[in-house]
């Protein structure tokens, strides 16, 4: 028979290319696993010694009086794109300032999926789409990716995948994407693809349920604190010489007798004066927000309208998260869901001690100012975890919840009428504009990972449509580092321990949140008892603020609390990093809230308290501040969300 069969001529083209095709596919996997084994080892750098001073940046104040002066650039918007366009356009020897209405990454860029990736599920979108904007997508991110690790190695970090496998015919099929995943990064590739036996994911994944299981591929990719790596941008952004202020809003778009853009009117949220900046050229990267910001171009008073319209460039959508202990995902290794019952991607990650779970995908008409997560949404996630484990997910174990506002951009000029709440023409990356008549540039659309790109070709266009009559550089970004990225190695916590005789889970977190600006925390810690109190407990702890001085032999007194936030580190961001509300610290300056929502509801009352003494706050402000922050807080898993 089988002399029969190979005599047939198709049945020796199919040997043949199934020979050449098999071929091929494992040269080119031994290939990719040379090229990483070539990559020369890291050297050796003798470690710097800590740096335990450094001047804090330009006051809120100082910063303030700087408005009165004419600037190349106005970027309105604090998030990722925004900072990012900031850092980009000073360090090419613009002058510029952002505002942006409430705190830096208050939005988005502080709920993402905490990946600095290029995207699996776009990359096999390409192959089977046959789509070069897809793997063009995939390709920018896999760059961009590396540089985040580059600029911020202490807030990004390498995130090894599980991808369980539960049919055999589907191991090559997964194995092999995982390898061009690595392939497509190039020499930007980050590790290894690999698999993982049956018997060897039990032993790394206990907690799976391994019913059936055949394999395990493992990829890489980045991880990240989003709203940490968002502030470290626009302070290194102020460093540079930007003026960078939060709690700024826009009111009105000026505009000359011609219908250009000449600068803004806001106000200061704070103390609600109002001031007119001028700028040669206005950025709207508001993110979900850029229609506003495009209604108020229509305008020939730039005033925003009367009325709440539907987004005509943003197709908004929300997206939820949960947090988990830690006991629900493997600590070294993330778990991808590629087949969640909504259709998106899913994610389960260690995150900060913690499992960060999600996230989903709900169409929305309008943009809230703040989203919250449903039930229904919460119930969908924790359904999807429930495939893998082999315990109940329990309701109660949800530590915090949020939902963040995606926003998927289009071009305006491409809808007709009647058709705005079309999907028809959505960009899948981002989308770069500008008026020609009043000169207004928008940005939006994109991902997390690519913030650096976009906001690179923003710079670009400002520099090709405006004259500042001034020598302009290329672009800078691609080699500075972020504030604490600078001396940073991977074990520094243990440097820290060293010299400060810390407990380990604190050196751990100051050193992967803050770098080599850990030291200025560590040095108002061993400072005075209070300020080694774990925020929750300032309130209760009736120390003297400014005096209790003890000897550094009373360091471990407070070691045991279950999460390590301290009063040092809450003086330390209102002294360097522009905290302005409880909120901003528990929730973006720190992740208490997004991390353990239950845990940062129990700060509040120290927060504010040590706030209240910093800032000399009266009674009524005081009350304010921290209703602001249980309202904020009691929203974010602690209490049902009403659909």
């Amino acid at each position: 028979m089988w002399k029969r069969l190979w005599s047939q001529p198709w049945a020796r083209t199919v040997v043949k290319y199934s020979v050449v095709s098999g071929g091929a596919v494992g040269a080119g996997i031994i290939y990719l696993d040379y090229i990483q084994a070539r990559k020369p080892a890291a050297i050796s750098i003798p470690h710097a010694p800590l740096k335990k001073e450094c001047p804090p940046p330009p006051s809120r104040s100082e910063l303030l009086e700087t408005l009165d002066k004419k600037f190349d650039v106005l970027v309105i918007g604090g998030g990722a794109v925004g900072t990012g366009t900031a850092l980009d356009a000073t360090t090419r020897g613009l002058n510029v300032c952002l505002l942006e209405k409430s705190d830096f990454a208050s939005g988005t860029s502080s709920k993402s999926t905490k990946l600095a990736h290029g995207g699996v599920r776009y990359l096999e979108k390409a192959i089977f789409q046959l789509s070069k904007a897809q793997l063009d997508l995939v390709i920018e991110a896999l760059s961009e990716r590396s540089n985040m690790l580059k600029v911020a190695p202490h807030l990004v970090t390498i995130q090894p995948i599980m991808v369980p496998v539960y049919k055999w015919w589907q191991v090559p099929y997964t194995y092999i994407g995982c390898k061009m995943y690595d392939w497509f990064a190039g020499s930007q590739s980050i590790a290894n693809s690999r698999i993982f036996g049956a018997s060897l994911t039990k032993a790394t994944a206990p907690m799976m349920d391994n019913e059936n299981l055949k394999a395990c591929c493992i990829y890489h990719d980045g991880i990240f604190n989003d709203a940490r790596f968002n502030a470290s941008l626009a302070i290194t952004a102020i460093e540079n010489g930007a003026t960078v202020l939060n709690y700024m809003e826009v009111d009105q778009l000026l505009k000359d007798e011609s219908g250009k853009i000449i600068g803004v009117r806001a106000h200061d949220r704070e103390t609600n004066k109002s001031y007119k900046v001028h700028a040669t050229a206005v950025v709207n990267a508001t993110g979900p927000f850029v229609d506003k910001f495009l209604e108020m171009d229509e305008s020939p008073e730039g005033l925003p309208p009367k009325e709440e319209r539907a987004p005509r460039m943003v197709v908004p959508s929300t997206g939820t998260h949960v947090v988990l202990p830690e006991h629900y995902c493997p600590k070294e290794y993330g778990l991808l869901d590629p087949n969640p019952v909504d259709g998106r991607v899913m994610f389960f990650l260690p995150w900060q001690g913690k499992v960060l779970a999600g996230t989903t995908d709900e169409g929305l008409k309008y943009v809230p100012e703040n989203p919250v997560a449903t039930e229904k949404d919460i119930s969908l996630i924790m359904s999807e975890l429930q495939k893998y484990l082999a315990f109940p997910v329990r309701r109660e174990d949800v530590l915090s919840a949020w939902a963040g506002v995606r926003p998927l951009a289009r071009d305006p000029s491409t809808i007709q009428p009647g058709q705005e709440g079309s999907t028809e023409g959505i960009v899948r990356s981002h989308l770069l504009t500008q008026n020609p008549t009043s000169g207004l540039i928008t940005i939006t659309g994109g991902k997390w990972t690519t913030y650096r790109e976009m906001a690179q070709e923003t710079v670009d266009l400002v520099v090709s449509k405006f004259n500042f009559n001034k020598v302009i550089k290329p672009c800078q970004t691609r080699n500075i580092q972020l504030i604490g990225a600078q001396d940073y190695y991977a074990n520094y916590a243990s440097q820290l321990i060293r010299e400060y005789n810390i407990p380990t889970k604190l050196a751990k977190h100051l050193a992967g949140n803050y770098g080599t600006r850990a030291p200025l925390i560590l040095e108002l810690y061993k400072l005075n008892d209070f300020n080694r109190l774990p925020v929750a407990l300032a309130a209760t702890k009736r120390y003297n603020i400014s005096e209790a001085e003890t000897s550094p032999d009373s360091l471990l007194n407070f070691e045991a609390f279950e999460e390590p936030f301290t009063v040092a580190e809450l003086k330390y961001s209102i002294k360097y990093e522009y905290t302005r509300t409880p909120q901003d610290f528990l929730a973006r300056r720190t992740r208490l809230a997004f991390l353990n929502a239950r845990e940062a509801f129990k700060a509040i009352d120290g927060v504010t308290e040590v706030m209240a003494h910093e800032f000399k706050w009266d009674k009524k402000t005081t009350e304010k501040m921290k209703n602001d922050a249980a309202e904020y807080i009691s929203r974010m898993g602690l209490i049902p969300a009403t659909n």
